[in-house]
């Protein structure tokens, strides 16, 4: 290989629209080959627009904005994605039965996230198609099953769910998008027996697993890439004694056992938004870009692989 190959890392999107443009963009500014996105993209939120003739409102952390044409409205629900919020388009009557009805509620929420990420591969599409870089699509454990099936049908982006995708002629990916057991119970997740058998069952897939990345959404336990706030019983509050919060580890004992014993070159992780950083574990080198989107700063890792492994890396925010 005489030219490396340049990757572009992300992870934890959560539904910033203004981060995922950055992140496409990116593709030029950098470069890259591949860009790689580590899990996360579904947003957490949707958000009413309210149809109120003869225009419509919306609210987000008590700013209140109204639209009084279709061009308006447009630029009102652009604020909201690149806020990192779903648009939901409603009335008040509707919004106040799915308040009631939480089942309905999560149905809607399911629908606009799968019409949200069709948004996104369209718009990669036009940015990237003849570009030369390839998108490298993962989720994770807040995202939904179901957003994997759009990924494979719209056949633009490469899953990388399940899949050991060639990063080039020598090096390959597999990749685990689903985290340990959470507080929050979400979407996806796994006991660390079953995180730690299906890392090991796609290494054996492996043709080389000392030349490979491990895409591993959920961070290795005890480093400095999982640490986070320790919560109070609320699941909200921050504990911080003597006035500074509290940092536990939360990442996968599984996940840094399987680094330990397959040591491959690269470990990329994620869901740690607090814990961006570097760490080598033997002689594998673990990234976890963190994550700023509620700000709409984009951070990321660049790393260029060849031959002899990992001849460059370098954190980015912008």
């Amino acid at each position: 290989m005489a030219k490396p190959t340049r990757l572009f890392f992300v992870a934890d999107l959560h539904g910033s629209a203004i981060c995922f443009r950055k992140f496409i963009n990116a593709a030029k500014v950098y470069r890259a080959d591949l860009l790689i996105v580590g899990g996360d993209v579904a947003a957490k939120t949707m958000t009413p627009v309210f149809e109120e003739p003869p225009g419509w409102t919306t609210s987000l952390e008590g700013e209140r904005r109204t639209a009084h044409s279709q061009e308006e409205l447009e630029l009102m629900e652009s604020w909201l994605r690149d806020s990192a919020t779903v648009p939901f388009r409603t009335t008040r009557t509707e919004w106040a039965e799915l308040i009631r009805d939480r089942t309905k509620a999560d149905q809607v929420f399911l629908g606009l996230e799968l019409a949200e990420l069709r948004r996104w591969l369209e718009w990669a599409r036009t940015r990237l198609s003849g570009g030369g870089a390839r998108l490298l699509l993962g989720l994770g454990n807040d995202d939904f099953t179901p957003m994997e099936d759009v990924i494979a049908a719209d056949g633009f982006a490469e899953l990388t769910d399940s899949n050991i995708l060639h990063l080039d002629g020598q090096h390959e990916m597999l990749t685990l998008a689903y985290s340990n057991p959470t507080p929050w119970r979400t979407n996806r997740e796994l006991s660390e027996t079953e995180i730690a058998q299906r890392i090991d069952a796609d290494a054996r897939r492996l043709k080389d697993v000392s030349q490979s990345v491990f895409n591993l959404h959920v961070p290795p336990h005890n480093t400095p890439l999982d640490l986070a706030p320790r919560l109070g019983p609320d699941l909200v509050k921050v504990m911080a004694p003597g006035g500074e919060s509290e940092m536990v580890h939360v990442g996968s004992t599984a996940v840094r056992a399987a680094l330990e014993r397959h040591q491959p070159l690269l470990g990329l992780h994620g869901h740690i938004h607090e814990s961006r950083g570097r760490v080598t574990i033997g002689r594998t080198l673990s990234f976890n870009p963190g994550s700023a989107y509620t700000e709409g700063t984009l951070l990321g890792v660049i790393v260029d692989l060849d031959r002899d492994g990992v001849r460059t890396n370098v954190m980015t925010s912008g």
